[in-house]
């Protein structure tokens, strides 16, 4: 397909929709307009059977970043991405899709390109989209389609009362007129290359008009897409491969083999369904085992075995001055020390420091157990301690050699 329709949609789906017909092939718009809301989508439903269809997102609602890795990526470290990124998210990680980018590398240090956005949010809108019988080809954040500038360098172009922005290759924005100017300030760019007039953009630094370049923002966006092949329909949103001609073709003698098939799967269903609640039961097991040796920690029954090799793996890689050798000072505490009661534990392997959430029956309490571990030779850091009711909450940091 020469032909493209790109369609930019809003935060939600009472937002205005910006549409485009391209022609790759000569680089000209064919048509383009605005819907008033998303619910007018079927009047793109005729134009996007023959097209190529691409889905912009608003840059608001993804959010790209560079995760740093311990070493090359791989599919271990794809899996075990979401536990990477647990800590910085706001909301649960369970709520977020990740998509992947591609990996690079600085220096010696290897990350990986990802984008973040509301799972349910995205899934709304490509039901929607299903809904009108529109099928997509691709979806991607709207500012990244911006052409690439130079290190430290702000590309922006206007639209729907936004500045878009893109700052070098895997950073993007959507700011308001009212409070740009302060992004704009901390951002601090060496120069802006703007793609629409900037007469509104504060002077925080040289501007460049592209004037040669000015066009519709969509029909910027259009352009750039042979340089941009970013995807975030993969995963749980990967689109759906189309059915071969052999398929529709045989389906109705593959159907009827199926029924037949299904006679003897009845016979052994009983058999599964036991099979399947003693699974069940083993399962409950392993987890409850787990939350008693890893206590705090969140148990995802579907990855169990991989949580447990790295806890193990944690474990027997610490060396002498490691996570045993702190654990096994911090527990001869117990045996000198009343009403001094653990919370957390929270093993840091780089630092070489254990770090215990404990509640005590008074602050003195913690002033002991401070310096009977001193007195054992280890580096210990006493947080803050806060009341809570009849006990006294605060955090002991316990260092062995690096």
């Amino acid at each position: 397909m020469t032909e493209k329709l790109v369609i930019r949609v809003g935060q939600s789906q009472q937002d205005s929709v910006h549409w485009l017909i391209f022609s790759a092939h000569d680089e000209q718009i064919i048509a383009s307009g605005e819907l008033t809301n998303g619910g007018e989508l079927s009047q793109l439903t005729e134009k996007a059977a023959t097209r190529e269809t691409a889905l912009l997102l608003p840059s608001s609602q993804v959010q790209l970043k560079a995760v740093a890795l311990p070493t090359k990526w791989n599919r271990k470290l794809e899996q075990a991405l979401p536990f990477m990124l647990e800590e910085q998210l706001a909301c649960d990680v369970d709520d977020v899709f990740i998509a992947i980018g591609k990996p690079v590398q600085e220096d010696e240090q290897h990350s990986i390109q990802i984008a973040l956005c509301d799972q349910a949010w995205l899934q709304a809108w490509i039901t929607l989209f299903a809904d009108f019988d529109i099928e997509l080809h691709r979806i991607t954040p709207d500012a990244l389609l911006l052409p690439e500038p130079e290190p430290k360098t702000l590309a922006m172009v206007e639209l729907a009362d936004q500045w878009l922005c893109r700052f070098g290759q895997w950073h993007i924005s959507a700011i308001e007129k009212n409070w740009g100017a302060d992004y704009l300030h901390a951002l601090a760019p060496d120069n802006i290359e703007h793609y629409s007039p900037a007469e509104s953009v504060p002077d925080v630094a040289p501007k460049t008009a592209k004037q040669s370049d000015y066009d519709l923002p969509l029909a910027i966006f259009a352009k750039e897409m042979k340089n941009q092949n970013f995807n975030l329909q993969q995963g749980v949103f990967a689109a759906a491969k189309k059915q071969p001609q052999w398929w529709r073709d045989w389906r109705s003698g593959v159907i009827a083999a199926g029924v037949a098939v299904l006679s003897f799967v009845a016979v052994k269903s009983t058999q599964l369904a036991i099979y399947q609640s003693q699974a069940d039961d083993y399962r409950a097991q392993a987890v409850d085992v787990y939350k008693k040796a890893f206590p705090g920690k969140v148990v995802r029954p579907h990855l169990l075995r991989q949580q447990i090799k790295n806890e193990l793996a944690g474990l027997s890689g610490a060396e002498q001055g490691g996570f045993l050798e702190l654990t096994n000072h911090f527990v001869a505490v117990y045996g000198e020390v009343k009403d001094f009661t653990p919370e957390t534990l929270r093993y840091d392997r780089r630092r070489n420091e254990l770090r215990i959430r404990a509640q005590a029956g008074g602050f003195q309490t913690f002033g002991q157990v401070k310096a009977i571990l001193e007195q054992r030779g280890l580096n210990v850091q006493q947080g803050s301690l806060n009341n809570d009711g009849d006990v006294v909450i605060g955090e002991i940091r316990l260092r062995g050699e690096s």
